[in-house]
């Protein structure tokens, strides 16, 4: 997920920096219109990223990946 942020943020970047008023790498859309979707894009991802690390306390992930670790027969420490 955080490489799908960077890019589209990169992206978003890439149109801002755009001297065209219309793009023709988005089929000649607005770039008012392209910079809004990318930047609607960034803020669900984000909100997203914030739900899953929300749901999960350190402990939890802990005993989530012990447990992932017995079940395919893999020391959990080196």
């Amino acid at each position: 997920m955080n490489e799908e942020l960077a890019r589209l943020e990169a992206e978003l970047e890439k149109v801002k920096g755009c001297g065209l008023e219309y793009l023709p790498e988005y089929g000649f859309s607005s770039k008012k219109e392209i910079m809004q979707l990318i930047q609607e894009d960034i803020n669900e991802l984000r909100s997203e990223m914030e739900c899953i690390q929300k749901d999960y306390a350190t402990d939890e992930l802990e005993e989530e990946r012990t447990r992932l670790c017995i079940l395919q027969g893999i020391p959990r420490y080196c």
